[in-house]
């Protein structure tokens, strides 16, 4: 019909709308943080192989955390699946753990 349109709804509209957002926001954030950290260390190391080696560090222990997590949580606890957001989440915690152990005043100090 000319003109027509419609509207969707209920459950699974909004599990397909949360899925796509919470891509979006991983595809968008994650790369940002990235390149916000790596600008940062930069300035405070003054090299540049450092900071790409520490920002590797982080996302390689990213990956390696969500394969982990879906490990256990499938084989392990029986879950069939996980939140969307749960992914960028875990990426900002572990940036922030991660920034903290990089905080400039311990830099070149042992913990």
């Amino acid at each position: 019909m000319p003109g027509a349109d419609a509207l969707v709804g209920g459950y699974t509209a909004q599990q397909y709308d949360t899925l796509r957002t919470a891509e979006r926001d991983r595809a968008l954030i994650v790369p940002v943080v990235l390149a916000v950290i790596f600008l940062v260390l930069v300035g405070l190391l003054r090299s540049l192989l450092v900071p790409a080696l520490l920002v590797a560090t982080v996302a390689l222990s990213f990956l390696a955390t969500l394969g982990i997590a879906s490990l256990v949580f499938t084989h392990v606890f029986g879950f069939t699946g996980t939140d969307p957001s749960v992914p960028l989440y875990g990426f900002v915690f572990l940036v922030a753990l991660r920034a903290k152990a990089w905080w400039p005043g311990r830099l070149g100090k042992k913990p």
